[in-house]
């Protein structure tokens, strides 16, 4: 993978539990997301190296001696990769064969994630000829290998989880009805797909509708300054405001202060912290495009559905929301918790190690598959 930060060393630290676990950065030095860096727990960890700049891999030749050397000393069992758009994941295939590991994908893409095309899908049916089981991150995700081909029998879940316990609210932290100011929180960084736009359009017509809770967008991102703009423009922009990236400590403590998480996105492949809000206590509004909605979210019982595309219907359900009862509120959040337990780091140990031991016992190998990663690792 990438780079390692706090979602996966939650799940890395549960798996290292039950088996021998190596961690492989490809890019080490990435600045997608400003982590800071921690401490492993349990694995060991190696890094790529040889990298022409942060945010791409190595040639080949250098990923090749890399890969061999690591087999030659970890000696692993399998070999598991978090993608496969990558050249060092199409190398890493080629080294499971050459080596013959079986060799399990991690994937939470879904068929709406873009627009999909036979041509364009093609290479993607040909490579997971090659993977001998999959961990995906839900059920959109699950559905799409389904549909390129993958058996479904090979197939586990969950992927996308966090370390709940982490999240949780202790006895400190005030009754949801009590925070000052009321407002809600939106995390996320500032791209278009994330979808700022229609969120604060919504917003504007919530707050001609008598509306009278804040907003706190916490991110960064190109967009920043466009979405400057939009609350400038909010009929009452001074009760919206926004706060750079938080490392885990300081964004625990912005949940426990809100009254509720939004998130817009008219595309997200699931939405993790959905997953941080639900099990810090925090009822969810989301967008009915991310990943995590079919699996976490039950229209008002565990959190509310968002239609990314209507402002309207947006402003409809921060309305709805407001008007909610200590009482209401507290079912749904009871409810969230009990949806988000069996998305926690125990439970995708267990479904990877049930994952490892499908792929132990009926190894998968394929020369088109091998030959499809070898065309694909020669783009630069």
């Amino acid at each position: 993978m990438h780079r390692i930060g706090p979602y996966h060393r939650a799940r890395f630290a549960a798996l290292a539990v039950r088996c021998p676990l190596v961690v492989l950065e490809t890019r080490p030095h990435t600045r997608e997301y400003p982590w800071e860096s921690q401490s492993t727990r349990g694995y060991q960890l190696e890094q790529l190296q040889g990298q022409p700049d942060p945010d791409r891999d190595p040639p080949s030749p250098r990923i090749d001696r890399q890969l061999d050397a690591l087999i030659a000393r970890h000696t692993p069992r399998a070999l598991i990769s978090v993608g496969w758009a990558d050249r060092s994941y199409q190398r890493l295939l080629l080294a499971a064969h050459r080596h013959r590991l079986p060799l399990l994908l991690v994937s939470d893409s879904r068929q709406q994630d873009g627009c999909r095309t036979p041509m364009g899908e093609l290479p993607k049916r040909l490579l997971l000829a090659g993977f001998s089981a999959a961990l995906v991150a839900g059920r959109q995700s699950r559905a799409y290998l389904q549909r390129l081909g993958f058996p479904p029998e090979a197939i586990v879940q969950p992927w996308d989880v966090v370390d709940n316990q982490a999240w949780y609210q202790d006895d400190a932290t005030l009754p949801l009805e009590q925070r000052q100011p009321p407002h809600w929180l939106c995390v996320s960084r500032f791209v278009a797909k994330k979808n700022h736009r229609t969120l604060l359009e919504a917003f504007a017509r919530y707050q001609r509708a008598g509306g009278r809770w804040g907003l706190h967008l916490i991110g960064e991102g190109p967009l920043e300054t466009s979405i400057r703009d939009g609350i400038a423009a909010l009929p009452e922009p001074a009760v919206v405001w926004i706060t750079p990236f938080q490392q885990f400590t300081s964004l625990r403590k912005h949940y426990h202060a809100a009254r509720g998480l939004i998130l817009a996105s008219r595309s997200d492949q699931w939405g993790l912290v959905v997953n941080e809000a639900m099990a810090a206590g925090l009822p969810v509004l989301v967008s009915q495009a991310c990943g995590c909605a079919p699996d976490l979210i039950a229209d008002g019982r565990t959190g509310f559905l968002l239609d990314p595309h209507d402002a309207g219907q947006i402003a409809a359900q921060l309305s709805r929301f407001e008007r909610l009862s200590p009482a209401q509120l507290g079912g749904l959040t009871a409810a969230a918790a009990a949806a988000i337990k069996t998305f926690e780091p125990e439970t995708f140990a267990a479904a990877l190690e049930r994952a490892v031991a499908r792929a132990c016992r009926r190894p998968r190998f394929s020369r088109r598959a091998c030959l499809t990663a070898g065309i694909l690792a020669l783009r630069p």
